[in-house]
């Protein structure tokens, strides 16, 4: 079973080498040891929230806001949990809790793919899954922990990893309304904060502003259709 989700999953853990090595550079970077950064990177399943955490850190942002900004941005696991849940036929509570609480970006759109598509795949196949990739996440990311305290990257270069990422899905997404509304709604309302001097709460502020502006732009547009249709 081992076998076969390495052989299916394989590109993606190569994916989580490139982008975990400098996530683990910054990591070391804010004073962490090896052994912490492993121990955060396993248990820690969103990626995205240790750059977050780490870069924040390093300007100095106040704890409060840190916490806001990531849980903001990890909130979505909620949602991928519930929505694999029901597809985990024939398991037990203690299964499901299990993928549910391990679950990575990548392994939810794996696992719930398989499952819709009706293959030879349960919980046991998705738990293994989550933990493959969590482990590989967490090697990765004590590797470049390790080779930042020997080579000095410069923190930047590393942070930038993440944000390229965060580019990367942008453009993979659909390009309609409600997207370019909240990205460009986000990205003003960060750049107003900053100018306000509101630095602390950028981040979580500008997910909330482009959300709420993205649903009210289709709500209201949706809503003139639909008196136009009529």
């Amino acid at each position: 079973m081992v076998l076969k989700i390495v052989r299916t999953v394989w590109p993606v853990m190569l994916t989580y080498v490139a982008i975990g090595a400098p996530c683990g550079m910054i990591m070391g970077q804010t004073g962490m040891e090896p052994w912490m950064v492993f121990a955060l990177s396993s248990t820690f399943v969103t990626g995205s929230g240790q750059f977050m955490i780490c870069n924040l850190w390093l300007a100095g942002v106040p704890a409060p806001s840190i916490i806001a900004s990531v849980a903001a941005i990890s909130s979505r696991f909620a949602l991928y949990s519930a929505s694999i849940a029901p597809h985990l036929t024939g398991a037990s509570k203690r299964q499901t809790l299990a993928v549910a609480a391990t679950l990575t970006e990548e392994a939810y759109g794996i696992s719930l793919a398989k499952l819709v598509e009706g293959e030879d795949w349960g919980p046991r196949e998705s738990f293994a899954l989550n933990v493959i990739l969590i482990a590989t996440w967490g090697v990765s990311c004590t590797m470049g922990a390790v080779v930042g305290a020997v080579v000095d990257v410069p923190t930047a270069l590393a942070g930038f990893v993440c944000t390229s990422l965060f580019i990367c899905l942008l453009f993979s997404q659909r390009l309609s309304r409600g997207n370019v509304v909240a990205a460009v709604s986000g990205a003003v309302s960060v750049a107003v904060c900053k100018f306000l001097g509101l630095t602390n709460i950028a981040v979580p502020a500008s997910v909330v502003v482009g959300i709420a502006i993205a649903l009210a732009c289709d709500a209201v547009l949706d809503g003139r259709g639909a008196r136009h249709a009529r």
